[in-house]
């Protein structure tokens, strides 16, 4: 899949990551605004690797979250 080739998106694995990435951003999206020590850590379990002082608006959905990668002072706004 990483490599652009074909694969089973039906794979136990595979299912299982997006099973997991679906739970942790759920419970980010339902956070509230001042809760940014929990919204932090849900992103540090979710994502591949991400530095200090991040933030990601909710709404934010991805498909398995540990492909992502940011680093210091990340902030990223929503799509309506």
């Amino acid at each position: 899949m990483l490599a652009g080739e074909w694969y089973n998106a039906g794979d136990a694995e595979l299912v299982a990551a997006r099973l997991r990435a679906r739970r942790l951003t759920r419970e980010y999206n339902a956070t509230l605004e001042d809760e940014r020590e929990q919204r932090s850590a849900l992103l540090h379990e979710l994502l591949g690797s991400c530095g200090d002082d991040i933030y990601i608006e909710p709404t934010f959905r991805c498909d398995y979250g540990s492909n992502i990668y940011v680093g210091n002072h990340f902030y990223a706004n929503f799509v309506a």
